[in-house]
């Protein structure tokens, strides 16, 4: 049922949706079955969908994948990733580090990552944070760089807001 109070424009923004998309490799092994989650305003999501995540299909393209936490949810367990419950304001962004974090499954369990894309929706509607990775070419144009998270070199990427 709506909210028949009117909405007070002093009030504190509340986060309605995130939306993270994630880009995995194309080289063998590049994906994962490992858990992977979003840490944003002092909590931790699972990025988990019915697909089969973190996969790149056959062909050699990328696996990009989409996860929507709150309004509109596509994660599984949305109720239990939902930044509305308990609600997170735009405020707690700034109080927290933003990161994504790699569970393997297996002690030879990597995940090698292209790009990560995060866009915050608040209650004002439009994008209030937009975060990102993107592994880039060096200067010498040399491949990209990408980003290997596993046991062995590292669990965390942390993330930096462009606005």
């Amino acid at each position: 049922m709506p909210n028949p109070r009117p909405i007070d424009p002093n009030a504190p923004q509340l986060i309605t949706r995130i939306e993270v998309k994630t880009q995995t490799d194309t080289a063998p092994g590049a994906g994962t079955d490992g858990w992977v989650f979003l840490g944003l305003g002092g909590r931790e999501f699972q990025l988990d969908t019915a697909e089969n995540d973190f996969e790149p299909p056959t062909g050699g393209r990328p696996a990009t994948d989409t996860f929507v936490l709150g309004e509109g949810a596509n994660v599984q367990n949305a109720a239990g990733n939902d930044p509305r419950d308990p609600q997170l304001q735009v405020a707690d962004l700034d109080r927290h580090p933003v990161y994504l974090r790699f569970q393997p499954r297996a002690a030879d369990d990597d995940w090698i990552l292209d790009r990560v894309d995060i866009a915050v929706t608040g209650t004002g509607g439009g994008t209030v944070r937009y975060y990102d990775y993107q592994a880039l070419k060096d200067d010498t144009g040399a491949p990209k760089k990408t980003l290997k998270l596993s046991r062995r070199s590292g669990r965390v990427l942390h993330l930096s807001s462009l606005y």
